[in-house]
């Protein structure tokens, strides 16, 4: 058992930082960008604390499942280490869309994206997506801040309509 500890311990880290470091990997240029998408639309579902049960009936099954063979008792293991670590990460958004946004600022596509701000100073952001969407997140650029705009600022929070617009300032050096 205490063999097999070390082991996990360094696969967890390794999984933990692999989480962690998302976003070196994709690496940023420009200004900033601005993360949007659709406005949610209540959908029925199981409540939070339900697909946490849901979720751990599954990993007890899966746990016993793999002790049953004594060849896949260290798997069984790295695969109890892999949810925890999953299950501790799952307010980190482990996967997401990658889509090519044009030289414009536009919001265009309906299921939501990036777009991609290269230059400084006040700029407009249209929608022409067809449908409202969301500000998720104005993330700057390195050595790039965010000031004042002119109203409707684009913030995180904020539903565009469609065919409506709204600014960001980044000020700074890209």
């Amino acid at each position: 058992m205490f063999r097999h500890t070390r082991e996990l311990i360094h696969i967890a880290s390794t999984l933990v930082f692999m989480l962690a470091g998302a976003d070196a990997i994709a690496g940023k240029g420009g200004a900033g960008t601005i993360t949007y998408g659709p406005v949610p639309q209540s959908i029925p579902a199981l409540s939070g604390s339900m697909l946490v049960v849901l979720g751990f009936l599954f990993a007890v099954l899966a746990f016993r499942a793999l002790r049953a063979h004594s060849a896949s008792k260290p798997l069984a293991s790295i695969v109890a280490v892999g949810v925890l670590v999953l299950g501790a990460a799952s307010g980190n958004q482990l996967m997401q869309n990658a889509q090519a946004t044009p030289p414009s600022l536009f919001f265009s596509n309906p299921s939501g994206g990036t777009v991609s701000v290269d230059v400084i100073g006040e700029q407009k952001v249209l929608n022409t997506s067809g449908q409202t969407q969301r500000v998720i997140s104005v993330t700057p650029a390195s050595g790039v801040g965010i000031t004042n705009a002119t109203p409707p600022q684009c913030i995180a929070g904020l539903a565009v309509q469609n065919s409506s617009h709204c600014y960001i300032n980044f000020t700074g050096a890209c």
